[in-house]
């Protein structure tokens, strides 16, 4: 029996995992003739753009994505239709398995059923160790169409969202009690963790948990035992503001992108052809889409993207991220997506000197040589063939050289899913942390702009298997850690029986995220235990920010995986006095269920307390979902905003620090960056500040090295510092409520 199972988990793998069935075309994989048509006009290069990436759609063959679902389906029944008797089975699994991919749940629904009932004979009588994959597809679908038909045909605010509320649940039960129906046939016949956590969640769905849920097969969830209760709920308003828009796994960057004070929201979806999607703040409590106005119609595709003003002149730019997981076939380009300070965008990826082609979701600003322009990092995956990483050099004219043999990082060949910059020591100058999905992780010591690896000196090299990363100062002692992750490839099609054990109280064995506190002396200690979150989270999307405005820093981790059963809560963890994590996801209400992807935390409605907006959404066609905005219920805690404005220093201040000592004599640091590897946060400084009534002194530590200080700073106020200037400017800030909207949802397609 275990051989027939690995057979089938072979066969399963090599459907999911099939970009490398077939090379690309030369004229699809190496787009070369592209990079050498002229720019000679205003807008060409967007249009070079456009038209590159429409080509790799056009010419694209289905074979090489294993999201390309529907057209995946059409192959695989032509192939159901041509197969012999003996091979039927498997080439049915194989075409009802694209169908549910592109979200036809009710056609493999169907199709699965039209196979079965032709026996005429019950499914428990079918049912057995070569077909069970088929009746798990069937359980999936029948799950899925109770998803479609509910959450997403008839969204709510609580749709999705872990403990489901009422209004959350189920109106149209079809999908969900044949789902129950078809997982306690499995679970009776081949007992795994997975199915149960499934039967749990299919019966919550109903509003029958846990009443109803078979004694032998209940979990108690929430489980306050290992989660916080007294904790307020985040409400989630993304579809009365106007950002609920449906979407794959992507990215997100929240900031002011045209200079009204206002935060704004860009966001991908990482279907090939999917239009990256642009909004502006209006002030009056919703978002306006501006994709077209802002000139980005055409530029497609992008699993995340980050934001920086590479050219120092005050507007923030974007820069796109394209290829991830596809190996050879995610050989596609990037977009620098320079913000022209009229409300438009112009790809200028060819004449800044950043066209590549490697397959890539991971990348990372710092001025890394202190010449006052931010230069770029690059994490490239490698599997069969070598994509090194890359290191663009900025040049201070708008183009960027690419130098990473030349400083020290030439020969980072990995797999790699995370980048983030940090510094380990204060002297400045920016050290790199690089998260591995496939091997150990490393961190390079900058030492005047060359880098050294350090990372056995260290011992920041686990995981063995990580996605997101980051610095941010847990402890807040005044040097930066380092939580990284964990994504265990092993594991993957266990991750929902996972989460049931640790419910259950029970070991799991896979991989877990870890927290490295800083020792001050370039050595790190994993603290992972000690702070309570060595759980199993398989974290994607994820980052940081200060939920209560306690001057302690939260994080938020998106999760999943490709596979459909791995619907699990999306996590949030909040900071106890720099002494340990508290998990808060069930009674704050994040505990999102769909696919977790790009995070950013953000004063979005200017009341002082930070926001979460966050992108879902699977890989596959069927597997959109609506993004999410939390709105932070408030803690009645004092906070402080801070713009930099750097004149030797980049223009952000980014890589800055903040020292502030509080009318308690309390300190709390702060490190101006984005945040995370997997979402961008905005690059003003939001910093709670507890009970206290006066930031006696603020130092800023300039990344170029100079220092200010500031005395008598009043609280809940914003306030922009000029480098070299000696008095904090006081900026307008007012309140603007989130729009209580109609409720409607629109898609922008």
């Amino acid at each position: 029996m275990k051989k027939h199972i690995k057979i089938i988990f072979f066969s399963l793998f090599l459907l999911a995992i099939s970009c490398s069935e077939t090379a690309l075309q030369e004229d699809q994989s190496t787009p070369s003739d592209n990079q050498e048509k002229p720019i000679n006009e205003e807008g060409a290069e967007t249009q070079q753009m456009v038209d590159e990436l429409k080509r790799l759609v056009d010419y694209g063959d289905p074979k090489n994505y294993y999201n390309w679902n529907h057209a995946r389906a059409e192959i695989r029944k032509q192939e159901l239709a041509e197969v012999a008797y003996e091979h039927s089975n498997q080439a049915l699994y194989s075409y009802c398995t694209e169908l549910l991919l592109a979200g036809e749940s009710r056609a493999c629904i169907d199709e699965i059923e039209a196979y079965l009932n032709q026996w005429k004979t019950p499914y428990e009588e079918q049912l057995n160790e070569s077909n069970y994959v088929l009746f798990e597809l069937l359980a999936l679908a029948y799950l899925r169409l109770g998803e479609q038909e509910n959450c997403q045909a008839a969204h709510t605010e609580y749709s999705c969202i872990l403990p489901l509320q009422t209004l959350g649940q189920h109106q149209l039960e079809e999908g969900s009690t044949k789902a129950i129906e078809t997982f306690t046939l499995l679970q009776t016949f081949m007992p795994q963790e997975k199915y149960k956590w499934l039967l749990n969640v299919a019966y919550m769905t109903l509003g029958e948990h846990p009443n109803k849920v078979p004694k032998e097969q209940r979990l108690t969830y929430p489980n306050w035992k290992l989660e916080q209760k007294n904790f307020p709920r985040f409400n989630e308003v993304a579809m009365q503001v106007g950002l609920a828009e449906n979407g794959l796994s992507g990215g997100t960057c929240v900031d002011d992108f045209n200079g009204d004070g206002l935060l704004d929201v860009f966001m991908t979806s990482s279907g090939m052809s999917d239009q990256v999607k642009f909004f502006l703040n209006t002030g009056k409590g919703d978002f306006e889409y501006a994709t077209a106005k802002a000139g980005l119609t055409g530029i497609t595709g992008g699993l995340n993207c980050t934001h920086a003003d590479y050219d120092n002149d005050g507007d923030l730019d974007i820069f796109v991220l394209r290829g991830a997981w596809f190996g050879e076939n995610g050989k596609q380009p990037n977009s620098l997506l320079k913000n022209n300070g009229d409300g438009t965008f112009n790809d200028v990826t060819r004449s800044a000197g950043l066209l590549s082609y490697h397959p890539t979701q991971t990348a990372a600003w710092a001025d890394f040589n202190k010449d006052g322009f931010l230069d770029l990092f690059i994490g490239n995956e490698s599997e069969v063939a070598e994509h090194p990483c890359e290191l663009y050099q900025n040049n201070g004219d708008g183009t960027f050289s690419e130098v990473a043999a030349q400083y020290g990082l030439g020969s980072i060949i990995r797999f790699v899913k995370g980048v983030a910059w940090g510094d380990i020591n204060n002297d400045g100058w920016p050290d790199l942390y690089i998260s591995d999905v496939r091997g150990s992780n490393l961190l390079f010591k900058n030492t005047n702009g060359q880098f050294t690896d350090i990372t056995e000196k260290a011992g920041v090299s686990a995981p063995f298997h990580s996605f997101p990363c980051w610095f941010f100062d847990a402890n807040n002692d005044g040097f930066q850690d380092i939580y990284v992750c964990a994504y265990d490839l092993t594991d993957l099609y266990s991750l929902a029986g996972d989460f049931a054990l640790e419910l259950q109280g029970r070991e799991v064995a896979t991989n877990k995220p870890h927290l490295y506190i800083n020792n001050g002396d370039e050595t790190f200690t994993d603290r992972t235990e000690a702070y309570g979150i060595s759980k199993t989270m398989y974290g994607m999307g994820a980052n940081f920010g200060d939920l209560d405005n306690d001057g302690y820093v939260d994080f938020y981790i998106g999760t999943g995986a490709p596979e459909y059963t791995t619907i699990v809560p999306n996590r949030m963890f909040r900071n106890v006095n720099g002494k340990r994590f508290e998990e808060v996801t069930s009674a704050g209400g994040f505990g999102h269920i769909q696919k977790g992807h790009a995070v950013a935390f953000a004063d979005i409605d200017r009341d002082g307390d930070q926001d979460i907006y966050a992108v879902m959404g699977g890989v596959y066609e069927g597997d959109r979902f609506t993004n999410i905005l939390f709105e932070n219920p408030g803690f009645n805690n004092n906070w402080i905003v801070i713009q930099l404005h750097g004149i030797t220093t980049n223009r952000y201040g980014i890589g800055s620090r903040l020292e502030l000592t509080l009318s308690d004599n309390r300190k709390i640091y702060h490190t101006l960056n984005s945040g995370g590897s997997f979402g961008a946060s905005n690059l003003q400084a939001e910093i709670g500040l507890g009970k206290a009534s006066l930031i006696k002194e603020l130092k800023v530590y300039w990344q170029n090295g100079s220092v200010q200080t500031f005395q008598d700073i009043e609280i809940n106020q914003k306030i922009r510092i000029v480098e070299g200037e000696n008095t904090a400017q006081k900026v307008a800030y007012p309140y603007v409520p989130f729009s209580k909207g109609s409720g409607e949802h629109y898609h922008h397609q």
